[in-house]
């Protein structure tokens, strides 16, 4: 994309905006569900300082060392799916066991979905206790393919309605009052100003369980349901060396609704960082005749350390729900984080240097070759 935008003349961001706004995934025909991938082009440029790149690179810290920016696009699925369930079980004195049979592999899966329900049921977050990770809880999703909660937070809504509805039934029998005119917020059954706590009223309902049961509706097979993103990379490259020093980084992500800020922003963080590592250091040895990995250790095998970190990750979110993705409007993020974050560092060396790379990761040896062909060519 970039090389078409430097041969037509035009501002690789401006050709991106142009062919953006399609309505249409392009692979199936059918309409995205949601799509605000021109919202994270305007995000990402503003936060990068776009307006500052210049054909051609400007100059760095140093005279021998050259400054780029560059960036790049993502789209994904992440949309979940069918199957899905939960339970939510309440205690008679007002907390809730949340139950299902999906995994938390480090990605905050616990968190959000406790968040969910806590949300729907309206009870206090610290009322919850989330079960999970075991074969013999209602079936979950897998940790895997960006799905995970938008395959589980849908399910745990409708459980935790589903609980609430009971919960609002018993308390209009014990306060001899019409449920529609009740509502519970803060694990507290609230009427006309008056506000009784959920333990009380379960204290007066003698054998009577609330376990709400919920399970995730399919998508519409008439949309496609994807998540967008743009990252962009600003770097500094030695161009007597070939070392390649990232400053900044900015992340822009369409994910639908955010439900954590937090967890979102780390999984963001830890995406980049991988995707760093694939750009840069990381690469697989084999030797061919044998078919064995030569470098399957920590030692050979370069994973970026603490000092590899670029200076600022900057992380953003339209944060717009996908009212027509399902009961939560949100998308998987998982993945989405990886995706760009080479590319946008590949293009920003070029913008630097005017040397193209073409093969990850870009080692010093492979960057003083490809300036070493471009001034041939000049």
């Amino acid at each position: 994309m970039d090389e078409l935008a430097e041969k037509m003349g035009v501002d690789p961001l401006t050709l991106r905006r142009k062919h953006a706004g399609s309505p249409k995934d392009p692979m199936s025909g059918k309409k995205y569900s949601d799509k605000h991938l021109l919202e994270c082009y305007r995000i990402g440029a503003a936060e990068i300082g776009w307006q500052r790149r210049r054909s051609g690179g400007i100059r760095g810290s140093a005279p021998h060392r050259r400054r780029g920016i560059g960036m790049a696009t993502q789209i994904w699925g992440g949309g979940g799916g069918p199957p899905a369930y939960a339970t939510v079980h309440v205690n008679p004195d007002g907390t809730v066991v949340l139950t299902a049979g999906t995994q938390d592999i480090g990605t905050g899966t616990r968190t959000v979905i406790a968040q969910v329900c806590a949300d729907e049921l309206g009870v206090d977050l610290d009322a919850i206790q989330v079960r999970i990770g075991d074969t013999d809880h209602p079936y979950g999703p897998i940790s895997a393919g960006s799905v995970t909660t938008a395959s589980m937070g849908p399910a745990v809504r409708i459980a935790a309605r589903d609980a609430k509805e009971q919960l609002l039934g018993a308390a209009a029998g014990v306060l001899e009052t019409p449920k529609a005119e009740l509502r519970l917020e803060g694990g507290v059954i609230v009427s006309k100003g008056a506000r009784t706590p959920l333990g009380e009223i379960l204290s007066k309902v003698e054998n009577n369980t609330v376990i709400g049961k919920g399970a995730r509706h399919p998508n519409d097979p008439e949309l496609s349901q994807r998540t967008f993103g743009a990252h962009f990379a600003e770097v500094e490259v030695d161009v007597r060396t070939g070392e390649i020093t990232v400053e900044h980084i900015v992340a822009v992500h369409d994910i639908g609704r955010v439900v954590n800020p937090t967890t979102a922003r780390s999984q963001v963080e830890g995406g980049v960082l991988q995707a760093l590592g694939f750009a840069l250091s990381e690469e697989r040895f084999v030797d061919r005749a044998t078919g064995r990995v030569m470098n399957a250790n920590l030692e050979n095998y370069k994973v970026p350390t603490v000092k590899d970190v670029p200076a600022k990750i900057t992380v953003k979110f339209v944060d717009r729900p996908d009212r027509r993705a399902n009961n939560l409007g949100i998308k998987g993020l998982g993945e989405p984080p990886i995706i760009p974050t080479a590319a946008a560092i590949a293009n920003a060396v070029a913008n630097a240097t005017g040397a193209r790379v073409r093969h990850a990761p870009l080692t010093r040896a492979r960057v003083l070759e490809a300036l070493a062909i471009a001034e041939a060519r000049s």
